[in-house]
């Protein structure tokens, strides 16, 4: 079986992550765990400060978490262009209605700058690809400006996590265990959170 190195598969830290970042990314799931707890968690992995639990290359990393957030806003792009409004959520439409219309404005004002900065902010991550989709916003325009976005997005935050993992280079085993049941326990946490939301 495929490992990376480590005591801990490769191929679930990749799924773990992918999952994560993705789910984070768009409208269509509320993560308790954010995005960017993913992409520095990438970043301390890669960096090697989690070894030997974890082993696995920065270049890896960073490609899981890039690809899962453009994959994540594409998907709500399409979603948005297909369904419409109700892609968003009735959450997002109600309950946080004068946040959407800020969205909405800040897309229609400028959708370059609001492409490109939207990853950044967890709330605009979420909405934005379903906003443009449902707007019409031609997709390769799109696609251009949110994958740059991401792009930068991604080697910010995996970067500050890896910078990170200098200063955690004696953790031990232990304390890595720990960190990573954590973070498992929050997933299975809010996978129940929204199957009891969406009943």
């Amino acid at each position: 079986m495929s490992h990376s190195g480590g005591f801990i598969p490769i191929v679930a830290v990749y799924l773990l992550v992918a999952l994560i970042v993705y789910a984070g990314s768009t409208g269509l799931h509320s993560m308790v765990i954010p995005a960017e707890t993913a992409a520095l968690f990438a970043g301390a992995a890669g960096g090697g400060a989690l070894a030997p639990a974890v082993d696995v290359p920065m270049a890896a990393m960073i490609a899981v978490v890039g690809l899962s957030g453009i994959a994540a806003s594409a998907a709500a792009y399409t979603a948005g262009h297909r369904l419409g409004p109700p892609a968003l959520g009735w959450r997002v439409l109600i309950v946080r209605r004068e946040r959407l219309l800020q969205a909405h404005r800040f897309l229609d004002h400028s959708a370059r700058s609001a492409l490109f900065l939207g990853p950044f902010t967890g709330f605009r991550r979420q909405v934005l690809p379903a906003l443009a989709g449902i707007t019409a916003l031609p997709y390769p325009r799109f696609l251009a400006w949110t994958g740059l976005g991401t792009a930068v997005w991604t080697v910010l935050f995996v970067g500050l996590g890896r910078l990170a993992s200098h200063h955690a280079q004696g953790a031990t085993r232990i304390t890595v265990t720990l960190f990573l049941f954590a973070v498992l326990s929050l997933v299975a946490a809010d996978i129940t959170l929204w199957r009891l939301r969406t009943r």
